[in-house]
Order: structure tokens, then C-alpha cells, then sequence
């Protein structure tokens, strides 16, 4: 018996480490994807957590197991820094540059033929707009990242006589549970354009189906996969009102497809069981 907690705990540590990370890989069929971008490459990095317990290894192996893939077009999904925490009414910790220093220098090799862009997760956003702000900077001097902060770019690439330049619509969110909204950002989007929206909280699904809009591809993390995972019962506390429903992978609502990664780093302990590190390649294809 305790030779097993004591290899289970060794197992959770060893999934933290660069050696446990899984790249996962997966096509997401879209309707009305242009022809131009059938087989783009998407990468999708969350949830670093970079702190004390988060190696700079770890970082950087992740890092470097997006860019063996060659991705297109690299999404990162908030929560870099483990800064402050909400702990019932009282907030816990607070924004130390040391550690975004550790996660961009880790992440200087990102590239991409399309472009970085980034949102901003509840821990990012819970520093304050002070932290945030440098968190934006940081990522912009280093890395040539673009934040999208309740706003949305329309992606080109390739040209097709009959259409002009095909086009799809990135839209990116601050976080949920502070004030990241997709209200009046749609009404600006072209009504024929692939619509992809990056949120660090998948519960933004919530508002999509509110507000009645079409959103067609939602790329998220926030939910670390559980992080702890009981087998049988799966992940005892899910920072989710939809319970385990948006927990890990692909989950379709109707014709909205919705991707959440597990993340890469780990939040208040350094362990995982059930839900290893994750970096996402998802290739876009036409339905």
C-alpha cells in the first residue's frame, strides 16, 4: 500500500516534468473553412503557470515540441504567470516579473509564418491591469506577440481569383470571469467568415449561446484537464459550472466546436495524475 502512494506520487511529479508532455494532434473539420486554409496549422500553448514549481525545462521543452510541428499560426491561451489566486473572499500571491522573464526566455523560439496572438487568463487579469499590461508588453518586445484584449483580426492567406483573398476571423477574449466579451465583437466579423475565438475560460460558451451568435471553432485551456484525475470518478474539482463537460479535448455544441487544452504547468501543486502536459496541433480541414 505504501510502496503504491508512494509511486503514484512519484508518477504525478514525473508528469509535470518535460519528459511527460504529450503533443497532442488532431484535424477539426470546419464548415465554410476557405480552400486556401485546408490543412493550416494551429498551435495552442495555455496555462504555463510559470512560478516556483514550473521549471524553465518544462517551458522551453514545450516550446520546442510546438516548433517541431511547424505550426502556421501559434495561439497562446493566458495564465503565464502564477501570480495571485482567489481563495474564497480573499486574494492569495502576487505578479512577479522573475517568472514572465523565465516563460519568454523559455519561449524565444516561437515562430510562425502567420503570427503569435494571445489572450489573457483569470491569474493574468487577477495581478491587475498593471501586470497585465507588462504581461502584453513583455510578449510584444520578446516574442512578437499580438494580445487580442476584446478584439478580432481577420487572418489572410492564400488567393483565390474568383473570391479575392480568403480570410477567416481570429477573435480574442480576456478572461471570462473578468471582463472578456464576445458582445459586439461577431457584429463586426464578416457573416461569411470562419469564426474562431480564443478564450482562456471555455465556459464563454455560456455567453455564445446567450447572446445567440455564431461562433464555429472555440480554442481554450483554464480547465488543466482536471489536473488530479480520481480514476472512475475523473477530476474532483473542475474550475467549470458545466462540470467534467468541458474538461479536456474536443466537445461540439451543435455546429460549434469547442477545443480545450490541458495545459502546460500546474497550479498551487506540482502534480498531475490522469491529465499530463499538453501542447495542441489542431489542422483545420474543410467539412
Amino acid at each position: 500500500m505504501r510502496a503504491g502512494v508512494v509511486l503514484g506520487v512519484g508518477k504525478g511529479f514525473y508528469n509535470t516534468s518535460s519528459y511527460g508532455i504529450e503533443v497532442v494532434e488532431r484535424d477539426v473539420k470546419l464548415r465554410a473553412l476557405p480552400k486556401g486554409f485546408d490543412g493550416l496549422k494551429v498551435a495552442l500553448l495555455s496555462d504555463t503557470h510559470s512560478s516556483i514549481t514550473v521549471t524553465k525545462k518544462l517551458l522551453r521543452e514545450s516550446a520546442l515540441a510546438v516548433m517541431s510541428k511547424k505550426p502556421d499560426l501559434i495561439l497562446l491561451g493566458g495564465d503565464y504567470v502564477t501570480g495571485a489566486t482567489k481563495f474564497l473572499s480573499t486574494s492569495v500571491g502576487e505578479f512577479n516579473k522573475k517568472h514572465l522573464d523565465k516563460l519568454t526566455a523559455a519561449f524565444s523560439v516561437l515562430k510562425a509564418p502567420m503570427g503569435i496572438y494571445a489572450v489573457l487568463g483569470n491569474h493574468d487579469m487577477w495581478d491587475g491591469e498593471a501586470a497585465a499590461r507588462i504581461i502584453v508588453d513583455e510578449f510584444a518586445k520578446k516574442l512578437g506577440a499580438v494580445f487580442l484584449r476584446n478584439e478580432s483580426v481577420e487572418l489572410k492567406k492564400g488567393l483565390d481569383i474568383k473570391k479575392g483573398n480568403e480570410k477567416i476571423t481570429l477573435i480574442g477574449i480576456d478572461d471570462y470571469w473578468s471582463n472578456g466579451s464576445i458582445m459586439n465583437l461577431t457584429k463586426k466579423a464578416d457573416k461569411g467568415s470562419v469564426r474562431i475565438l480564443l478564450s482562456h475560460n471555455p465556459d464563454i460558451n455560456e455567453e455564445i449561446d446567450l447572446l445567440g451568435e455564431r461562433i464555429d471553432l472555440v480554442l481554450s485551456g483554464h480547465t488543466h484537464g482536471g489536473q488530479v484525475n480520481v480514476p472512475l470518478l475523473g477530476a474532483p474539482y473542475l474550475p467549470s459550472k458545466f462540470g467534467q463537460k468541458y474538461k479536456a479535448g474536443l466537445v461540439r455544441d451543435g455546429l460549434r466546436q469547442t477545443y480545450i487544452t490541458r495545459g502546460v504547468g500546474t497550479l498551487m501543486l506540482p502534480v498531475r495524475f490522469g491529465a499530463p502536459p499538453e501542447v495542441t496541433v489542431l489542422t483545420l480541414r474543410q467539412a
